[in-house]
């Protein structure tokens, strides 16, 4: 039986740059930033929002995996959840985040898109209250 989503990737040009936006602007946890494998220069870096199970790999794309070096800065489909969304805005505007999409109310909740230090378009959604 399949239990939970354990991770997702977001392809990154630069691990550092990316660790510092998700971890410094966004507020999540370095869970892990450790070789790939012994020997290896290539890092497994992993963020996450603080008690989150779920893990996002910033994932440097190799010579090995060159067909994902043309998905970084594009659209990845990953969407967070949010609380307060106005606040969040204010915050992220605040420390300079680009808004792709600034937040719009839909009947199915508020929704916004960001762009990470990558480029990459980011969904922020907050459900309705009930």
């Amino acid at each position: 039986m399949i239990e939970y989503v354990s991770t997702v990737s977001v392809f990154v040009s630069d691990q550092d740059r990316a660790k510092a936006f998700y971890t410094n602007v966004l507020g999540f946890e370095l869970r892990r930033d450790a070789p790939l494998y012994p020997g290896s220069t290539a890092r497994w870096v992993a963020v996450a929002p603080k008690g989150a199970i779920t893990e996002v790999i910033l994932y440097l794309p190799d010579e090995n995996w060159e067909h994902y070096r043309q998905v970084v800065g594009q659209s990845q489909a990953l969407t967070f959840n949010v609380t307060d969304m106005e606040k969040l805005h204010a915050d992220l505007k605040a420390k300079g985040v680009t808004f792709v999409q600034e937040p719009e109310l839909q009947p199915w909740g508020k929704y916004a898109i960001i762009q990470d230090s990558e480029g990459n378009r980011l969904i922020l959604s907050e459900p309705p209250r009930a």
